[in-house]
């Protein structure tokens, strides 16, 4: 006699597990944000996590227990906490990938609720050390509440169903998606991502010492290059009566603009409105006689976090997360400043922003002799701020060129010296709502006021930090500012009778959406010089003539140009390194 089976148990079994099955992908979709909102595609919150099926696990098993007891409440609670250290590892992970390309790493990024307090609330002084525990245990305390919530949602949903058919429903929901997580690997076990980034091998420096040795080298030892034969030779003028005579211990002026990522040449809509204002900068380094060649290189960061890939570039080392930058303070590490303080460079940092307290590593490891710092009040600036801001790019440019008059004046620390001048830009930071005005008569500048008085000229953009409307708008709006201030600066106050070599680019990659969703990390790079003997060596290394750079990758990193550019200004040395 064959078995027969109800077709009213057959309905409750489908019901259990689509029942199951929903609870199941309502927890999953949270615990899997980090893969399907950078990869925008909600396809990837049906990739089960291993965690979201031991959280149904839970649920269920808390459901089948009496009511109102010990043991349900335990159930509930364990399935409230998993969810929610999970969802908040998830959400921050989210966070990182999406804005800036990278993992999120706790013992980076966690005291980093500082610095976002401090952009929210401004300089808010001692109070900060105390709203950030706060804040951090909020966040938590948010987590574990929602993670209460759900769960015991969870659990009246299934508490719908009879024991056996909710064992089955779950049974089936497991039995489906186990050999997709055995399919897709450990990135779909969330823990094990938790785990590794509390591993503290991933902060190591020493991983990239060969680099910062290979720049060392360069510091100390002949280069083996044919040109450094040159010094040899008392005729020949590459080489006679300069220390770096790869440079001809020229002037270089270092303008590192905020988000000017590859992004301004990639995306075709946004190049198009940038391209009159690379235009017009062109025209002015032309007119003036120099020649361009020009690359992308590779930033450790993305949509943020400008003074990592500021150490980067300077000291060849990989600095990528806040752990590897408070090593690198403490490593003694050379770097670009460094190296030609040594040589005798006057070494000038311009920084209107970016940083909330004060700077003593600009001597005290980069060996910048002077500087202009917003947060000492160096600038004397009593005008708004601009989006993230407090000092307009050109306003700083303006203060750096009269501080490098006195420098240079008769009797200066820089009068008989050569410039290296770092200007750190800021004007094109996010969130591109508020752009400044360009002054056209630079002595108008004053303290700032005339901002407050031309205030009715501010470019205002529907933009915040978490997004917003007319992103590109503003973004390209702010470089467009800051181009502008630089092209004027160039064309009427600098002095090229000095040949100075001039480099810019971009710190790093603006944030999504402005950046493609499978954008790299990729930045343009530009070097200037009237003199093809001083220029003609970035060739060698996949640099490019024109502005326009349009190189496939693989590109080169932030962390070679150093050893690249202390090869080429030594190039005909033979002497040892000044003491």
């Amino acid at each position: 006699m064959k078995a027969e089976v109800s077709p009213a148990r057959l309905g409750a079994g489908a019901r259990a597990v689509i029942l199951c099955a929903l609870v199941g992908l309502g927890v999953n979709t949270v615990l899997s944000l980090h893969h399907w909102i950078p990869r925008e595609s909600f396809a990837w919150a049906l990739a089960p996590t291993l965690e979201a099926l031991a959280v149904l696990w839970l649920i269920a098993a808390a459901t089948l227990s009496p009511r109102g007891g010990r043991r349900r409440r335990l159930l509930l609670a364990g399935a409230a906490l998993l969810f929610a250290v999970m969802a908040v590892f998830s959400a921050a992970e989210t966070l990182f990938q999406y804005i800036y390309a990278r993992p999120f790493v706790p013992a980076a990024d966690v005291p980093m609720v500082r610095g976002g307090l401090l952009l929210l609330f401004g300089n808010i002084g001692p109070v900060v050390e105390v709203l950030t525990p706060v804040a951090v245990i909020l966040i938590l305390a948010a987590a574990v509440a929602f993670g209460f919530l759900l769960a015991w949602a969870g659990s009246l949903v299934l508490s719908r169903m009879r024991p056996r058919a909710l064992g089955i429903g779950v049974a089936a929901v497991t039995l489906a998606a186990v050999p997709l997580v055995a399919a897709l690997g450990t990135p779909q076990i969330l823990s094990v991502g938790l785990v590794r980034s509390l591993h503290p091998a991933g902060y190591q420096l020493s991983e990239l010492a060969p680099v910062a040795a290979q720049a060392e080298r360069a510091e100390t030892e002949p280069t083996g290059s044919p040109a450094d034969t040159a010094a040899d030779d008392p005729a020949d003028p590459r080489a006679v009566g300069f220390t770096l005579p790869g440079i001809r211990d020229r002037d270089i002026y270092v303008f590192v603009i905020e988000a000017y990522g590859k992004a301004a040449f990639s995306r075709d809509s946004v190049y198009a409105e940038l391209e009159p204002s690379y235009d017009a900068l062109v025209e002015v380094l032309q007119n003036r006689g120099y020649q361009i060649k020009s690359h992308f290189i590779e930033a450790p960061v993305a949509g943020g976090f400008s003074w990592l890939a500021e150490a980067t570039f300077l000291t060849g080392q990989n600095i990528d997360v806040e752990p590897k930058f408070e090593a690198l303070l403490e490593s003694g590490s050379g770097s670009l400043t460094r190296m030609l303080h040594d040589y005798g460079y006057y070494t000038m940092m311009v920084r209107p922003g970016t940083i909330n307290g004060p700077w003593p590593e600009g001597w005290d490891f980069y060996r910048f002799e002077d500087s202009l710092v917003a947060y000492d009040g160096d600038f004397d600036y009593h005008g708004p701020w601009f989006s993230f801001v407090p000092i307009t790019d050109q306003f700083a440019i303006w203060a750096a060129h009269q501080r490098l008059q006195e420098v240079r004046a008769e009797g200066g620390a820089a009068e008989d010296r050569p410039l290296y001048v770092h200007y750190q830009l800021v004007s094109s930071h996010t969130p591109f709502n508020r752009i400044p005005p360009y002054i056209e008569d630079w002595d108008h500048l004053g303290d700032g006021s005339v901002y407050h008085e031309r205030a009715n000229e501010i470019q205002r953009f529907d933009n915040t930090w978490g997004g917003g409307r007319e992103l590109d708008e503003g973004y390209v709006a702010s470089l467009e500012y800051v181009f502008t201030s630089i092209t004027e600066y160039l064309d009427r106050f600098m002095n090229h009778d000095d040949d100075p070599i001039l480099v810019f680019f971009g710190d790093h990659q603006p944030q999504r959406p402005i950046r493609e969703s499978d954008a790299t990390l990729s930045v343009p790079i530009h070097i200037a010089s009237r003199e093809p003997e001083i220029l003609s060596p970035f060739a060698e290394y996949g640099y490019e003539p024109g502005f326009r750079p349009t190189q496939e990758r693989p590109h080169p990193h932030f962390t070679e140009f150093y050893p690249m550019f202390a090869e080429i200004a030594r190039r005909g040395r033979t002497v040892e390194r000044p003491r």
